[in-house]
């Protein structure tokens, strides 16, 4: 009977302090007394937590018992005598200051910058001080006394306690404030107490801002408030936090704070680049948010010592453009340049930049080429900055072509050990030498590269050459690789319901090449099928040699007339012509 009446009192009993962000009433704990008579009801088989939400949710509440022996709850009207009890846990109900919850909602309307989950534990922490700390008997003014004592022979663990207990008792923002400093200054095992304890102090540094009756209480909190959410990682949070107190009450050592604040964490420029080996080179900024998209000019925010130039953001970059080669720049960001937070630069910052030359380069502007065997075969080339290149040519056998093609050995550029790998595996050297270029400082410059000298005695065949800068570390600039093929066999195919289609025809008069070998290959390199061209350089091959999947799906057409060789790779992109008006037949 007695347990069914504790349960009805938890289940009717009307709570008079509403969910807000201050409790308006905590308990302070005396352990091992008891007091007797008042009872309002009595729950069995309950725990310290669950009696203490039992008496605060009862307006007629004035203090209550637990024993520790029983796990038995009894909620008191009135605590008109102590005695001594071992086991006995018991608590007085204070209620907090009406100016304190008369203000509560704004004060914490005022900490928007901290999330809802902040000021909820932060809840949390004022009601569970009565049960962490117990104040005992012991008077505010002596558990203050002692505290600063414990605090100045360097038993900071003590400190905190004694001060917790003070704040059962007087729930001030000051002895708030200071138990956020003290767990800061907390000694630490490892990181896991260390965040604890930043976190203890967060809480409490809300608390004591919650509480805060004066401009310089307020502050203060605040100024713990930013140190404890720094040590949490939360240091961008800790910007609103500082510029809050400096708004309340200005000074000196806030000031200062909030400027490394910005300093480290806030809307700020992280670091600059020059891209300089661009033709068209640019300034960067890279700031530590994102820009403002589209809405905004940001050009007024930018002073440059020249005319002409554009500022172009994207991202979180910052981008000049139109400096030229061999230029140096002075370049202010001004303050107030805004992010897409609604953050702003807080200060201007001033760059001073120099675009150096292009650093030299070489590549191939094309794919892939088919070259006739004759005397003034070339192939393009484009450098930068640069008179010559070492050239290097490799000959890659008709056995390894569909081996290098899959695995993209013709790219733009190898890597140092990959090009070793293509040497020793693919296309072993067959000629070196160097090319002489025609060079405009810090221009794209193509140059039509003789290729006689080095073809000269070799047959028809496919090729790759490989172009480097000469002095360049191979392992930080990769060589420039172009494939083609020497051969008077141009190959074109078309595909149909009724098969595949090879044209061949002789690239020096246009004309149909007869008589020429056609093989079709498949990915696992196997020959699916092989036929002649007739007079007009036309065959075919029938449809269900075109239907493999996998290893056997086609992927390359070779052909072979004497000793000329050319192929085409039918696993590639195919040469649209539907923009020319030649889209032909559905």
């Amino acid at each position: 009977m007695r347990l069914f009446l504790g349960l009805l009192f938890l289940c009717f009993a009307t709570p008079v302090w509403a969910d807000g962000p201050v409790p308006d009433k905590r308990t302070a704990i005396l352990r091992d007394v008891d007091f007797p008579g008042g009872d309002i009801a009595q729950i069995f088989d309950t725990t310290l937590p669950a009696c203490q939400a039992a008496c605060l949710a009862n307006p007629d509440c004035r203090a209550f018992t637990f024993n520790a022996r029983s796990n038995a709850c009894f909620p008191k009207s009135e605590a008109l005598e102590q005695t001594p009890y071992q086991g006995a846990i018991s608590a007085l109900v204070l209620a907090t200051s009406p100016d304190v919850l008369a203000n509560a909602e704004m004060r914490g309307a005022e900490l928007d910058f901290l999330t809802p989950d902040d000021l909820a534990r932060a809840r949390s922490q004022a009601l569970g001080m009565g049960q962490r700390y117990a104040a005992g008997d012991w008077p505010l003014d002596l558990l203050l006394t002692e505290a600063t004592r414990q605090r100045q022979a360097g038993d900071l663990p003590a400190a905190v306690r004694l001060t917790g207990a003070a704040i059962t008792l007087a729930d001030r923002d000051d002895l708030w404030s200071e138990y956020a400093r003290l767990s800061l200054m907390l000694p630490t095992q490892n990181g896991q107490q260390a965040r604890q304890n930043a976190d203890q102090a967060l809480l409490a540094a809300a608390n004591a801002y919650l509480r805060g009756s004066t401009e310089g209480s307020r502050a203060t909190a605040l100024s713990v408030m930013a140190e404890a959410l720094i040590r949490q990682n939360r240091g961008r949070t800790a910007i609103p936090a500082l510029r809050l107190a400096q708004s309340i009450q200005p000074r000196d050592d806030t000031a200062r704070a909030l400027d490394q604040a910005i300093a480290r964490f806030g809307f700020r420029i992280v670091e600059h680049q020059v891209d300089s080996d661009l033709a068209q080179p640019r300034i960067c900024a890279v700031f530590s948010e994102a820009l403002v998209a589209n809405s905004v000019d940001y050009g007024p925010f930018v002073q440059v010592d020249a005319t002409g130039l554009s500022v172009e953001p994207s991202g979180q970059q910052l981008c000049i453009e139109g400096v030229e080669h061999g230029s140096r720049h002075r370049v202010t960001f001004r303050s107030g340049l805004p992010a897409a937070s609604g953050e702003a630069l807080a200060q201007d910052v001033t760059l001073t930049l120099y675009v150096r030359d292009r650093s030299p380069r070489v590549r191939f502007p094309g794919r892939a080429y088919v070259l006739p065997k004759t005397a003034d075969a070339a192939l393009p080339i484009t450098t930068v900055n640069t008179e010559t290149v070492d050239l290097t040519l490799h000959r890659i056998s008709d056995r390894n072509l569909l081996r290098a093609i899959q695995s993209q050995t013709f790219g733009p550029t190898l890597n140092a050990w990959s090009a070793d790998q293509f040497t020793r595996d693919v296309g072993p050297e067959i000629w070196s030498g160097t090319g002489e270029v025609e060079m405009v400082l810090n221009r794209d410059v193509t140059t039509r590269l003789p290729m006689a000298e080095a073809l000269q005695d070799q047959p028809p065949g496919i090729y790759a050459l490989q172009a480097r800068i000469p002095g360049q570390d191979i392992y930080s600039e990769p060589a420039a690789f172009q494939w083609f093929v020497v051969s008077n066999l141009g190959l074109a195919t078309m595909s149909g319901t009724d098969g595949l289609h090879v044209f061949v025809r002789d690239l020096g008069d246009a004309q149909g090449r007869e008589g020429v070998s056609v093989q079709l290959l498949s990915r696992a390199n196997a020959v699916l099928g092989e036929t002649t061209t007739d007079a007009m350089g036309y065959t075919r091959f029938d449809p269900a040699l075109t239907r493999g999947l996998g290893g056997a799906e086609p992927a390359m057409i070779v052909a072979q007339a004497g000793n000329d060789l050319s192929f085409l790779s039918l696993t590639d992109p195919e040469f649209d012509l539907s923009d020319r008006g030649v889209e032909g037949r559905p």
